[in-house]
């Protein structure tokens, strides 16, 4: 067996932490970051003739790219938690990792960044922009530490929780999401030239790659989320499908109507519609028919090990020559199909 404490146990569960931290990182960032861009209009706020000096503005290429990039400041973020896991799990976990947040990494920033004491003292930064970042901030790290902490409470409570088993539903729900965002992108092909669109009026700016980087991350939490359950029981197809057509039809058509994107037209329902029913019959490919079978297998294949060390007993006798049993004497009768067989006899 290998050592909990060898190296590749450890990186095994420091890269089991850190797809957690990503993914919820992610989420949080791109869709708080959308809710409160639009409800604070910070387009305008960028122009601001201090703040363009400041901050990138929203046309800018890194800016586009921003949720992409998630993922890279999510490594540092797993760094620091990692050594406090157990904590996490714990009933206040969620609101120690919060604290961490609020109180060093935002208020007492050691350097002067917005909404910090730092930043309101030696910045120039109007006090307004100060208030206008914190909401944010403030509601996007709560979420961020609600979430990790049932993640990481979940498998504490549970008895069979398997690293092996979460990276292959890892796996999977990242191949199906890329089915997703491939079948989404299509349909916004099929829209802009059935609508007769220019290609200029669509570019690929910052809302879009937010609202496709949700949908994808949407994506590979339901479906990693249900893979068991609907390898078990199809009933919770029931629920699963009803949120896949969300995500491919009420989700991506409620955006563009909100921000009356070129793509707002009743005419992109049906590539939306097309789209999320074929996401369904990709789904129950891929988690009903292929990872139920691989789940079934390797069930197969423990219940005929397990059955094999019963019947595989050895046990050790001592003083077997002895006929008197004295005080400290072990005398163990060795256990095997064989021996009961001819002890019935």
């Amino acid at each position: 067996m290998e050592n909990d404490n060898s190296p590749k146990i450890f990186l095994r569960h420091f890269f089991i932490f850190y797809i957690k931290v990503a993914v919820i990182h992610t989420l949080t960032y791109i869709v708080f970051g959308l809710l409160f861009s639009n409800l604070f209009d910070y387009e305008s706020v960028y122009n601001d003739p201090i703040i363009i000096n400041f901050m990138r503005g929203f046309e800018s290429p890194l800016t586009v790219i921003g949720p992409f990039l998630q993922p890279i400041r999510a490594i540092f973020i797993a760094i620091a938690l990692f050594p406090i896991r157990r904590i996490i799990a714990s009933k206040l976990g969620w609101l120690i990792v919060w604290l961490i947040f609020i109180c060093i990494g935002v208020i007492s920033a050691p350097i002067s960044a917005p909404s910090s004491i730092e930043g309101i003292i030696y910045t120039q930064i109007p006090i307004k922009f100060h208030i206008i970042s914190f909401p944010e901030v403030f509601i996007q790290t709560l979420a961020f530490s609600l979430i990790l902490w049932v993640a990481e409470i979940i498998p504490h409570s549970e008895k069979e929780f398997s690293n092996r088993e979460f990276l292959v539903k890892i796996f999977l729900s990242v191949i199906y999401t890329m089915f997703g965002i491939f079948l989404t992108s299509v349909c916004g092909i099929i829209i802009m030239n059935f609508l007769e669109l220019n290609y200029q009026d669509a570019k690929l700016d910052r809302g879009t790659i937010s609202y496709l980087s949700t949908i994808s991350i949407l994506t590979i939490i339901i479906s990693y989320s249900f893979a068991n359950k609907v390898s078990k029981n199809k009933w919770w197809l029931l629920l699963t499908i009803p949120l896949i057509l969300i995500i491919y039809i009420a989700f991506p058509y409620g955006y563009n109507y909100i921000f009356n994107t070129v793509y707002n037209n009743n005419i992109a329902l049906i590539p939306y519609i097309s789209s999320a029913v074929l996401m369904v019959i990709i789904y129950c490919l891929i988690f009903v028919l292929f990872y139920g079978k691989l789940k079934n297998r390797r069930k197969k294949t423990d219940d005929i090990n397990t059955e094999n060390d019963y019947n595989e007993v050895k046990v050790i006798e001592i003083n077997p020559d002895d006929d008197k049993t004295e005080e400290g004497d072990i005398k163990v009768i060795e256990i095997t199909p064989e021996n009961n067989d001819s002890d019935k006899n």
